[in-house]
């Protein structure tokens, strides 16, 4: 099971892991940072700023409560129940290089009043304001992948359809599924930056 896989160490024997839908993908294949980025547990912001020595902008793109239409099992959250949808890019304020799209869904319910109201105001990612807070929270990485998907979704303009890198993961707070976060990383700009 993937969540075995990387808990305690970011090496695979072959390389090779298979994703909850049972989808291969080759490991070693990847830039070495970007497989970085897929196991670790921590935020990617500050990985982000170290690697490619800029100072990363979270950039809201769109923010709503919203009344699930589709079930959230890994957060125990089913149709019809209340959360938080933000997508965001990640941001290098020198290149404008969007590193990172992150689409999240926010049990409001399990989060205290003054968490709620920042995360609402939505003006700093979500690692950032965890640690901020000193909330005690963990991360488990449930889902990665490779996908096609629309980077412009909430944007006038053409489509724009991108090739990615996805890692899906959870954040527990006081031990129970609060946040489910997937995190897409545009594998032809890491391809580029790596050379």
């Amino acid at each position: 099971m993937l969540k075995e896989h990387f808990r305690s160490r970011g090496f695979i024997e072959g390389g090779i892991v298979h994703n909850i839908n049972d989808d291969a993908m080759d490991m070693e294949a990847l830039p070495p940072f970007l497989r970085t980025l897929l196991v670790t547990d921590g935020t990617v912001t500050k990985s982000l700023e170290a690697f490619f020595w800029e100072k990363i902008r979270v950039e809201k793109q769109w923010q709503e409560p919203v009344w699930l239409t589709q079930a959230l099992p890994l957060i125990n959250a089913n149709v019809g129940d209340h959360a938080l949808k933000r997508d965001v890019i990640l941001k290098g304020e020198t290149t404008s290089d969007i590193y990172a799209f992150a689409t999240s869904y926010l049990r409001m319910d399990l989060l205290d009043d003054d968490v709620r109201k920042q995360m609402l105001d939505g003006k700093i990612g979500i690692g950032e304001l965890l640690r901020e807070i000193g909330l005690e929270t963990y991360r488990e990485i449930v889902d990665f992948g490779r996908e096609v998907f629309l980077a412009n979704e909430h944007t006038s303009g053409a489509p724009e359809y991108v090739e990615a890198i996805y890692r899906t993961y959870i954040i527990n707070i006081s031990g129970k599924p609060a946040m489910q976060i997937t995190e897409r990383f545009p594998i032809r700009l890491f391809q580029k930056k790596a050379k």
